[in-house]
């Protein structure tokens, strides 16, 4: 816990209530409802003390006059990125931005894993093979960064980001083969709430990951997770 942060029995309520009343809000439809539930996260906020939560919920009640439902869900994310950060550990100088892979390959997964590994900004704390298996373990490790790909066996990429721009948390990057830039698969998963489309190296085995393409893999994955450029990174 960092220095100023609220006695820790209080934080244990506080944090899985103030993430759900969060993530409840991310899915609201209508500015009304929208405005019930951000005056209740701002008087926990306000009550508890973490200042950090504050712009973001001026964030999000900016966004329901006129009703912006994507810059809610926005808001909603950057809400969770400040409690993540506000209640990281004592003696962490530098919180490790949590991040999941999905790709239906092992091997790519391996490379992916590898890549974000060689930044120690980095953990990744869930693998998944298609969609579906990528949604349930976001919702049970609440990662701040996916790593995902579009061409999958049963739920594909751009299906889940569709269900993840609804109530989703953190940040996408798509790594794909077929989402070339300007591509229509591309402008889809932008379209969608991707932060970034990252082309996949040549082959399964390729030592991209090792150079360049990897180099401008970590420096998306920085920029989505709101993140510095690592030092010595090219401007």
């Amino acid at each position: 816990m960092t220095a100023g942060q609220p006695d820790p029995d209080l934080l244990s309520a506080f944090v899985p209530e103030f993430r759900q009343g969060a993530l409840s809000l991310a899915e609201a439809t209508q500015a009304r409802v929208a405005e019930r539930r951000i005056a209740n996260l701002r008087a926990m906020a306000e009550a508890i003390g973490i200042a950090a939560l504050l712009p973001p919920l001026d964030d999000a009640l900016a966004a329901i006059e006129p009703f912006d439902s994507a810059a809610l869900r926005e808001a909603s994310r950057a809400m969770l990125a400040a409690l993540d950060g506000a209640v990281a550990p004592q003696g962490d100088a530098r919180s490790r931005v949590r991040a999941m892979v999905v790709d239906d390959s092992a091997m790519m997964r391996r490379l992916l894993r590898e890549c974000l590994a060689a930044d120690d900004d980095f953990e990744v704390v869930a693998e998944a093979g298609d969609g579906a298996a990528a949604l349930a373990l976001a919702a049970e490790h609440a990662p701040a960064l996916i790593l995902l790909d579009i061409e999958m066996p049963g739920m594909d990429g751009l299906t889940m980001l569709r269900h993840w721009a609804i109530g989703g948390t953190g940040a996408v990057v798509v790594v794909s083969s077929v989402a070339a830039p300007g591509s229509v698969a591309a402008r889809d998963a932008r379209r969608l709430g991707a932060s970034a489309v990252v082309a996949k190296p040549s082959g399964a085995l390729s030592g991209d990951f090792e150079g360049r393409r990897g180099a401008a893999l970590r420096a998306a994955a920085r920029r989505a997770a709101g993140l510095p450029p690592a030092p010595g990174a090219a401007p």
